[in-house]
């Protein structure tokens, strides 16, 4: 019988040709692959992955499947358990991964299986995160009055007691009350164009449409969101302590004296009702807005007091766990719903990110408690800066498109506003917390941190120019745009007081070391341009008392340019022109005086330099009684306004400031520039910065205030 002939597909020594189960680069660079299409080498670098095999199905790939999707559906599984999975609409078919409405197949053929493991762990670690299983209060917990600004002379903002709609349930009830639709109206109106050119967070399109609902939604007794109320109280609040400068009295709903303590009652709300979201559940846009423009008007009531460093830090929180900070993030769960929201409402978000951003890298470099430090780094989120754009051109459902820098627009401020406060946290990161010891820095640190400020300032458009050659040539757009008169001083202001801060611990020991000449002009140079655009600012300003309104806020800084050009009189004696400098003091002093009589945070910081002089043992030469009355400030008409009684629930007590003593300031001034200028070089240098540090916390020290000033007179300026 002949032998069988073996074919070759029948030998088993004979083994068939494998397919190479990676990809061309990585058996090229001898990389580990893994097996994916493309592969994640070549993802990361770019590259397209070609020459690996495609699975085989009898090669075992279905079982990996089919245990990725196992492994996934237990997942999903245990989040339902833990998080409560709400019943499905049996119309919507769903994807049995995510649990989400099903999308084309090309997005999920996008999605490896690692990509929504991650997803589904995302989701179960914020499971003890989300938002508290919290009974939340109902529009029927807050009781509403609608009031005139003149009903409201001797009403208090918030009451508490018990509700009549539940009298078994012993609770405290909101009042809040309210304008009427018409007030209203002009309130917004007034924001918008006197106070929004500072602290632009809203998109003022969207706040008619919100107020317009949240009036009908009132009128029809419907549920009422507390983030929109905080909003158009804060809002209400703001604009009510305008109207004491603008156009009063043309408006007969809101004479002086009846505007601020409905400005009052409005703020005292406000405060209130935005604990109320903190304490149930997680925020939303409209508490981040609110809390910002309630820490700008406070600050100008009481400094950066803890209670505004406390809504900027509740500001900052919320927005972090709305996830502003991963707006623009390219991948992950938590990007996925805000990729999906329109242009507009993403770049209004990214508008109220960056705000609270800025501010307190800005406040970084300030004097306080928070003096050298920050909350966000910017390793740490993911969003674009906001456009160049107007407000005009802010059309839902159509692409955004930015302006050139050298174009004005409502936004031109806050990029610039930003791109300073990048260089404050780069100070931050540079200068030791504490001033003793700065001898350990390399000074070439310093000069080239100085020479950002100095390319901020030559780089900025030349409607933002101080010069005089620059305001000539942007005459026609500020006639066009008023508002950018006011934050061209601003941002002048700002920018170089944070300049001198930078300096401030190497002013004073010029003295001693020469190499620190460089810090000493540049801080003169800075202090003395202060001065100067304060003087320009109440120049330019159509009204006087508009002009004292809208930069009440520079105070802060009119006063740190003050102690510059004071510690270098008195320290650096030997530099000559002493009746020149002595002028330069005496005009600071001058406008701080001048400041004092319309503000009471200028009359704060004119108490506090006194005490901190006497703190350090400087000798103050008493003043004789009929001296201080030959020179008492004169009272403005409106600080004699009465003070109206507030009950207990009031939130911000000693609204109104009490008269002015009649205390000749500048007295006081000349007998301590002369104890100065004899005690000065005598000091050492830890007295001095301890001095400077005294100074600064008694501008953000709540304890300090001892009276906070009257709307009125103390409205929305352009501190931070």
């Amino acid at each position: 019988m002949p032998p069988e002939v073996s074919t070759p597909s029948a030998n088993p020594l004979k083994r068939p040709r494998q397919d190479p189960v990676s990809c061309q680069f990585c058996r090229s660079k001898k990389l580990k692959c893994d097996r994916q299409q493309p592969c994640s080498n070549c993802t990361t670098r770019g590259l397209p992955c070609n020459g690996q095999a495609q699975p085989r199905r009898e090669n075992g790939s279905p079982s990996a499947e089919i245990d990725n999707l196992s492994i996934l559906a237990r997942l999903k599984r245990l989040e339902d358990i833990v998080m409560g999975s709400p019943k499905q609409d049996p119309a919507i078919p769903t994807d049995p991964l995510s649990g989400l409405p099903s999308r084309p197949s090309s997005t999920f053929a996008c999605l490896s299986p690692p990509s929504e493991y991650e997803e589904a762990v995302h989701n179960l670690e914020e499971a003890g995160t989300r938002e508290t299983h919290w009974p939340t209060l109902g529009a029927s917990d807050i009781e509403f009055q609608i009031l005139g600004t003149k009903e409201m002379a001797s009403t208090p903002g918030v009451t508490q007691g018990v509700t009549s709609k539940r009298p078994n349930y012993q609770m405290p009830v909101k009042c809040v009350m309210l304008p009427p639709k018409e007030e209203a109206d002009m309130l917004l109106e007034y924001y918008v164009k006197h106070v929004d050119d500072l602290q632009h967070v809203v998109f003022v399109s969207h706040l008619r449409t919100l107020m317009e609902k949240f009036y009908a939604n009132l009128h029809q007794r419907l549920s009422i969101a507390y983030g929109q109320l905080a909003l158009l109280l804060t809002v209400f609040a703001s604009s009510a302590a305008m109207f004491s400068h603008v156009s009063c009295n043309k408006v007969a709903q809101f004479p002086p004296s009846s505007a601020a303590h409905a400005s009052l009652v409005w703020a005292n709300s406000a405060l209130q009702v935005m604990g109320c979201p903190r304490r149930t559940a997680a925020g939303g846009l409209e508490e981040v807005q609110a809390a910002i423009l309630m820490a700008f008007l406070l600050y100008h009531v009481e400094g950066f007091s803890a209670r505004s460093r406390r809504l900027l830090a509740g500001a900052l929180s919320t927005a972090r766990d709305m996830g502003l900070h991963k707006l623009d993030a390219t991948s992950g769960p938590s990007s996925n719903s805000l990729r999906a929201a329109d242009p507009v409402d993403l770049e209004i978000q990214r508008r109220v990110w960056w705000h609270v951003v800025s501010t307190d890298w800005l406040l970084g470099l300030c004097g306080g408690p928070q003096e050298g430090t920050y909350f966000i780094h910017p390793r740490q989120f993911r969003v674009n800066l906001p456009l160049n754009i107007n407000d005009s051109d802010l059309v839902y459902g159509r692409p955004l498109v930015g302006r050139p820098s050298s174009e004005p627009t409502t936004m031109s401020y806050y990029i610039q506003r930003i791109k300073l406060a990048d260089i404050c946290r780069s100070v931050i990161d540079v200068m030791p917390l504490f001033s003793v010891s700065v001898t350990s820095i390399d000074y070439q640190q310093i000069i080239e941190l100085d020479g950002k400020f100095e390319a901020f300032l030559n780089d900025l458009p030349t409607f933002f120019k101080v010069d005089e050659k620059s305001r000539r040539e942007s005459e026609a757009i500020t006639r066009k745009n008023s508002y950018i008169k006011v934050q061209r001083y601003s941002l002048g202001m700002v920018a170089r007081t944070r300049r001198c801060k930078l300096h401030q611990p190497f002013l004073i020991r010029r003295s001693v070391e020469s190499h620190y000449t460089y810090s000493r002009e540049i801080s003169l140079t800075s202090a003395r341009c202060v001065i100067q655009l304060r003087r320009m600012a109440e120049e330019e300003f159509d009204s006087t008392a508009l002009a004292h309104a809208k930069m009440t806020g520079v105070v802060y800084h009119v006063f740190m340019a003050t102690i510059v050009l004071v510690m270098d009189l008195c320290f650096n004696r030997s530099e000559g022109d002493d009746d020149k400098r002595k002028a330069e003091v005496t005009e600071a002093c001058t406008i701080l005086e001048e400041a004092a009589g319309q503000s009471s945070l200028a009359r704060e910081f004119l108490d506090s330099l006194m005490d901190i002089l006497r703190k350090h043992k400087v000798h103050l030469h008493p003043i004789h009684p009929e001296a201080a009355s030959k020179t008492k400030i004169k009272q403005t008409p409106s600080q004699n306004a009465p003070s109206f009684a507030v009950p207990q629930a009031e939130v911000l007590h000693n609204f109104f400031p009490a008269q002015d003593t009649g205390r000749n300031y500048m007295s006081d001034f000349d007998s301590i520039w002369e104890d100065y200028i004899q005690l000065g070089p005598n000091m050492d240098m830890p007295e001095w910065d301890n001095l400077f540090a005294d100074l600064d916390s008694r501008f953000t020290d709540s304890e300090t205030v001892r009276r906070a000033p009257d709307l009125s007179h103390n409205v929305p300026g352009n501190g931070f």
